[in-house]
């Protein structure tokens, strides 16, 4: 009896590698995002802080150059914050349309998988069938001798 073999399987495992290769692409700018994100906050705790260490600084005599940092440095913040929230923005777009393409591929992964279910099926049911052939033939052989 000659062994069960998939004609497409060399197919289904490079839709199998392409899946979980846009899975670690996938994972990757979701960790980019996470990164974007606590780097947005913590530029948001440094402009909380800036304000309170300007008002200290401003309580008590201050050179003209120290109150002018505060605001120039608060504005600098905001528009690095700017530049995050566009970087980020860039990469839920680019998270979005990868989640799309991971998709697809799961799709096709499952449709190749459930094709060589089909086949494996229909190999079992043919094997199966050769069987209870072969047992029929030898059970009409046993009882041609009894009867001879």
């Amino acid at each position: 009896m000659q062994k069960y073999k998939y004609k497409l399987e060399a197919l289904l495992k490079l839709r199998k590698f392409k899946e979980s290769a846009l899975k670690v692409e996938l994972g990757r700018i979701n960790q980019e995002i996470s990164s974007v994100n606590e780097s947005i906050k913590k530029l948001k705790e440094n402009i909380n802080q800036s304000y309170q260490d300007q008002e200290v600084a401003l309580s008590e005599a201050t050179s003209g150059q120290m109150a002018q940092f505060y605001p120039r440095y608060i504005q600098g913040q905001r528009e690095d914050i700017k530049n995050k929230e566009n970087l980020l923005y860039s990469l839920q777009k680019k998270y979005e349309s990868k989640l799309k393409e991971v998709s697809l591929a799961m799709g096709e992964t499952k449709l190749i998988s459930k094709m060589k279910e089909d086949d494996f099926n229909k190999y079992k049911h043919k094997i199966e069938k050769k069987q209870h052939e072969n047992r029929e033939e030898m059970n009409i052989m046993r009882h041609n001798l009894k009867e001879s």
